[in-house]
């Protein structure tokens, strides 16, 4: 199909009577384009030729977009009616585009666009997995503390300035500790408000902040996970570690792409700061909504205020840090893949934009490589592996597909690339873990499958694509290579052989919950409300790509340490693709080895779970730091061994059998 100009009356969809008097006086060309996108119900003007994803970030209307805008992902489809011209599109076929649809990446607005994102094509919330593997902390040390004081008034014989009088209460001499000038310009008033009475919010260098009376109850942090995909954040009570709230969203700089290379290219090209303004709006959207939950901590007062939380924690991997951070991470993409620093410099809210304490100290877990980052050291601290005697593999089933090998004594960690196929990427009906997702899939009494959240299914997260496919593979429906065979779920699809999980006619509810007075009914009886949620061949070797890059990045740290998966005390695997991972099923396709299931432990997410035990205690913050030291990082791209086990286990489960004897096909 050539390029489509497509002019259309949308008198059915009024944008305000100034503009149809406008319009019908001819007066039209001399206005700019109005969009208004639904279900949201926002509509924004934009210069004529403006492109509608941009457009879409400009109104505030997340849309999905993993290939940043290249138009070959087919993510951001939406339908559209008005004025605009369109590039055609393999992933919207000729029925879909008679009714409408478009991408948005591949559409300009040249005149006024009514715009429906379907709920596939919307950025919506996650559901995350933590807390349920973090060891016990001895002590609560956190990285900012609070001590109230009772100060002596100053006299003729005792003319300490008021400064030096705190400092020394706090039990410190003083210069030992520095002071924000910001701070120290509040000092006279805030100390002289109370009588003298106040509480001190302070690190081991510097204080945060002073307050008239007794406030030391309300000491708070948050610790975030920025995820290439997922944001995670939780707020803490200091004093005791308390989790008192937790949100989680997607990064919005997916709008910019799926993968970090995407995201460090289109900063070469449109400069870095959009892309860093992003998380920030990320996180700060997130704070207002744990700030905003009534009763939050009824025994200290309802709701926290973004003033009280004094301190921060950050994991991420290398890239996603640069990002935050606002450091140029472009080095990190060519050979030998530099980073500007591996161990981030303690900084204050209010110098990256954070909406809290501007004070408040950053604490940024460390990492040990461009592509070994410190979400991958929180997640060493989480699963307590350096403090164990024997021998353990942790895996973080991430786009980055971080492999760790080691113990108390030494550690290996490398990088597989493996991809976004358990996050929800490259999977025709892939998503990440939200309501809506299969989680849980089983073939061996007709098809069963369990949604998060119970409800009308939308398609399928990580844990729900590895059931998935282990069942087809046992009941001989996908063959070794990949490929499905006869069965009366499979046919012939857009893309060639695919396998239906769930008819439309099944499913429990329409696709879409949209208002009449958003929508027109002639539009929405335009859309298409059902799906059928499938896989199709082409999913399944990306699925099988996947685990054979991680399964083989897991054999060269082995083979470089002269080990086996036998060798093994423990096996941890962190991720946020869901509330669960089947073992068997993991074994079954070849994404981890075939050891005695007491071996394997679920971690969740252990990012978070390793910020989170870093910002609440010293000793974790010190371990983090010898683990940054320790370890020693594998460069896959340039070593022959990843290749050719890569090439060995991109069959399922793997070209040699005899590695998984538990394996049963039916």
């Amino acid at each position: 199909m050539p390029m489509e100009t497509r002019s259309k009356d949308i008198s059915l969809f009024p944008v305000g009577w100034q503009r149809a008097l406008n319009k019908a006086c001819g007066n039209s060309l001399s206005m700019s384009p109005q969009v208004s996108f639904h279900p949201k119900g926002r509509t924004i003007e934009v210069p004529s030729g403006t492109n509608l994803l941009e457009a879409a970030i400009l109104a505030g209307v997340e849309i999905n977009s993993a290939c940043a805008g290249r138009g070959v992902c087919g993510r951001c489809r939406v339908v559209i009616e008005g004025t605009y011209e369109s590039s055609p599109a393999s992933s919207i076929n000729q029925e879909g585009w008679d009714i409408g649809y478009r991408l948005a990446c591949q559409t300009k607005v040249t005149g006024d666009c009514n715009v429906l994102v379907p709920e596939e094509s919307q950025l919506r919330g996650m559901q995350i997995q933590v807390g349920s593997t973090v060891n016990d902390l001895k002590a609560v040390t956190p990285l900012v503390r609070d001590k109230y004081l009772q100060l002596r008034e100053p006299s003729l014989q005792d003319n300490d300035g008021d400064l030096e009088r705190l400092v020394k209460q706090l039990g410190f001499e003083p210069g030992q500790i520095g002071c924000p000038l910001h701070l120290l310009r509040d000092m006279p008033g805030l100390l002289r408000e109370g009588n003298g009475a106040v509480t001190a919010f302070f690190t081991n260098d510097r204080l945060v902040d002073v307050r008239p009376w007794n406030t030391a109850s309300r000491n708070f942090g948050v610790v975030v996970d920025i995820g290439t995909t997922t944001v995670a954040l939780q707020l803490l009570d200091l004093n005791n570690g308390t989790v008192l709230a937790q949100v989680s969203d997607y990064n919005k700089q997916l709008m910019y792409g799926e993968d970090v290379l995407a995201r460090i290219m289109h900063a070469e090209e449109h400069g870095l700061e959009r892309l860093r303004q992003l998380i920030i709006d990320t996180i700060n959207h997130m704070l207002v909504r744990v700030c905003d939950q009534d009763d939050i901590c009824e025994d200290k007062g309802g709701k926290v205020c973004a003033d009280e939380i004094t301190a921060v924690g950050i994991s991420g991997n290398t890239v996603m840090m640069h990002m935050f951070l606002g450091l140029d991470p472009k080095n990190i993409r060519y050979d030998p893949y530099i980073s500007v620093t591996n161990l981030p410099p303690a900084t204050t809210a209010g110098e990256l934009g954070l909406k809290v304490n501007p004070l408040a100290a950053v604490y940024i877990v460390p990492g040990r490589a461009s592509f070994v980052g410190g979400d991958v050291v929180a997640d060493i601290v989480a699963s307590g592996l350096t403090s164990q005697n024997g021998i353990s593999l942790l895996i973080d089933v991430g786009t980055n597909g971080e492999v760790v090998l080691g113990g108390k004594d030494w550690l290996l960690a490398c990088s597989a690339s493996a991809g976004p196929a358990f996050e929800g990427g490259e999977v025709c009906h892939g998503m990440r873990a939200g309501d809506g997702a299969i989680e849980r899939v089983s073939l061996k009494e007709g098809v069963e499958f369990h949604t998060i959240g119970e409800v009308r299914p939308k398609g399928l997260c990580g844990s729900g694509l590895i059931d998935l496919l282990a069942q087809l593979f046992v009941t001989r429906v996908v063959d070794k290579k990949g490929r499905l065979q006869e069965d009366g779920r499979v046919r012939s699809g857009e893309s060639g052989p695919e396998y239906v999980l769930v008819y439309s006619r099944d499913a429990k509810k329409d696709g879409y919950d949209v208002r009449a007075t958003d929508l027109t009914d002639c539009l929405k009886e335009k859309v298409e409300r059902r799906r059928d949620i499938t896989i199709t061949e082409e999913d399944i070797a990306n699925i099988i790509r996947t685990k054979a890059a991680i399964y083989a990045a897991a054999e060269v740290l082995l083979d470089t340490a002269d080990l086996t998966f036998n060798d093994l005390e423990m096996v941890y695997i962190a991720g946020g693709f869901g509330y669960h991972i089947d073992m068997d099923n993991a074994i079954a396709i070849g994404l981890l080895p075939d050891l005695p299931r007491n071996r394997f432990k679920f971690l969740g997410n252990a990012s978070l779970d390793g910020a989170r035990l870093c910002l609440l205690s010293e000793e974790k913050r010190k371990e983090a730091l010898q683990v940054h030291r320790s370890m020693t990082y594998i460069e896959l791209s340039t070593d022959q061994r990843f290749f050719d086990r890569f090439s060995s286990a991109s069959f399922l489960p793997h070209t040699d059998l005899e590695r998984f004897p538990s394996l049963r096909l039916d």
